[in-house]
């Protein structure tokens, strides 16, 4: 059964954007559903017309703005996760979440994903707009043409006859959704129609019989050329959504939903691979490696109800003053390059675990962390890498003092947050929010770090990282005011394996003042801990 995502993953992330849209194919919807509307300079953007800038808090329509104006609207401005109405997507002074022209997304989005979209405004126009967009992306094969008048779907089909069409009601959400039977009747006169959307309540009665216009596409379906059937979309009150009741129906063709979350276990089952709390203090090692980051005494990495990633205070200044003589200065210039050459700083510490055994394919992976302080210059990741883990070193001598690494033997960027590339994690950013980061090749200088979301001074969060082919979806949840999961980012790598490696680990740095960029911030210890690592795998 399909999974149909109803702007994308729209209860998760911002509607309409690359990462609802996106999130929402990663996490099984092979249907992307949504409106379209036309910029008054002519560009197709995924959204109603008037409820598009309404997400960014605008009484505008689409078509009162160019897209350079719609482009300075925040579309984040409204979105609140279920349980957090104080929750902010995007943090201040950080760049908003923007509308992408159609055009564009498309170049973005996954080529092996169906699109419904509708068309409420603009007429034959608009039509022939998103046709001639998908015609350009040899894509029309994988579009549906959506609309309340049948007129406008013989015009889709007289544009492109590889073009699907959709009959809707006048909303895609909640009850009233489904088309009124006489229309139906009229879409079905001048040849085949190739899918219907409706809400449950419009398919089935309270007494559990089919409505008459669940009786009519009943009939349609076994005698009149619906080829597809019926898109289910959700209920407005979505605590009351039934997916096996709408998947159990003869007619159905899809699921709707605007949370993936909502109905993936039912309708895209995994399999468990892993549910690990790390209780107690012994490391199992057949499933678990603890290594590090750099060699430095500072870090200590071990297992006591939870992996811990202690970092301690800094012993040395982290400016110290230059010598006056000048052979020392020249020394001490000397020694700072030399850091920056081999990435062997003193001030840099950390590391953390990786599961040994590989992840084949699809997968879900997410992880509770807590961290010590918020601060900048200190972060935590959840990240799948290429590389296996390094070699595990056990937390303690043999005297029961901790181990600690002292040369670069005894360090593997495997445990380096954004390190070992090419990879794709969901991090703590710092105190700034949460976020995805990637690398598509292998140096560590072409790291890439989507923009953060969210409030980074919560402690304790879960993190959750995504795979399906290419994509990949990070999100965050909180323990502070246990808002709902968060997507905090989308990416596509084509440079990971198909097998890949999963690690959690922190680390600090030594980082300019901001407000002085020839001074440095103050070095944090801090400590992070990992615990109740869940990986479920789908095949």
């Amino acid at each position: 059964m399909r999974i149909a995502a109803i702007g994308g993953n729209a209860l998760h992330a911002p509607p309409h954007t690359r990462t609802a849209l996106t999130s929402a194919y990663v996490q099984g919807a092979d249907v992307l559903v949504f409106d379209v509307a036309v910029t008054a300079d002519g560009h197709v953007v995924p959204g109603s017309d008037r409820g598009l800038p309404r997400q960014a808090g605008s009484t505008a329509s689409v078509g009162e703005l160019t897209l350079t104006r719609l482009r300075e609207l925040d579309l984040s401005t409204t979105f609140k996760p279920r349980g957090s109405p104080e929750f902010r997507y995007r943090p201040a002074g950080h760049a908003p979440v923007r509308v992408e022209a159609l055009d564009d997304l498309l170049d973005a989005l996954p080529d092996d994903v169906t699109y419904v979209v509708r068309v409420s405004t603009g007429g034959t126009d608009t039509v022939a707009a998103v046709i001639g967009i998908f015609v350009r992306h040899a894509a029309t094969a994988r579009l549906v043409v959506a609309a309340c008048d049948p007129e406008l779907l013989r015009h889709a089909r007289r544009l492109d006859l590889d073009v699907g069409t959709a009959l809707t009601g006048p909303q895609l959400v909640g009850s009233g959704a489904g088309p009124d039977p006489a229309l139906l009747d009229a879409a079905l006169q001048d040849g085949a129609l190739d899918l219907v959307l409706a809400g449950i309540d419009d398919l089935i009665g309270p007494d559990g019989r089919p409505t008459g216009l669940g009786v009519r596409i009943g009939e349609a379906k076994r005698s009149e050329g619906v080829r597809l059937g019926v898109l289910v979309l959700p209920r407005a009150d979505r605590d009351l959504d039934d997916p096996a009741l709408a998947a159990a129906q003869p007619y159905t063709w899809a699921v709707g939903t605007e949370s993936t979350f909502d109905i993936a276990e039912a309708l895209r089952p995994g399999t468990g691979r892993l549910d690990e709390t790390f209780a107690g203090t012994h490391v199992d090692t057949r499933r678990f490696a603890l290594g590090y980051a750099k060699a430095t005494p500072y870090g200590h990495v071990f297992q006591d109800d939870g992996i811990h990633i202690r970092i301690t205070p800094y012993q040395g200044d982290p400016q110290p003053p230059l010598p006056v003589d000048p052979v020392e200065r020249r020394l001490a210039e000397l020694a700072e390059r030399s850091w920056d050459a081999l990435g062997d700083w003193p001030f840099y510490s950390g590391g953390g675990f990786g599961v040994t055994h590989g992840l084949r394919g699809d997968f879900a992976a997410e992880v509770r962390v807590e961290s010590a302080v918020a601060a900048q210059a200190t972060m935590c990741e959840m990240a799948a890498v290429n590389a296996d883990p390094g070699t595990h070193h056990p937390p303690y001598n043999d005297d029961g003092t901790p181990w600690f690494p002292r040369s670069f033997r005894d360090k593997d960027a495997f445990y380096d947050p954004h390190g070992a590339p090419p990879f794709v994690g969901a991090e703590h950013d710092e105190d700034d929010g949460y976020r995805i980061n990637w690398n598509l090749g292998t140096l560590y200088d072409t790291n890439q770090y989507g923009p953060p979301v969210g409030d980074g001074r919560v402690l304790a969060a879960r993190l959750r990282l995504e795979r399906r082919g290419a994509y990949f979806a990070a999100y965050t949840r909180n323990d502070v005011d246990a808002h709902d999961w968060v997507c905090v980012g989308t990416v596509r790598n084509d440079s990971m394996n198909e097998t890949v490696h999963l690690r959690c680990s922190g680390k600090r740095w030594r980082q300019e003042d901001p407000a002085d960029p020839t001074r440095y911030m103050p070095i944090q210890a801090n400590e992070f801990v990992f615990r109740d690592l869940h990986i479920t795998s789908y095949f």
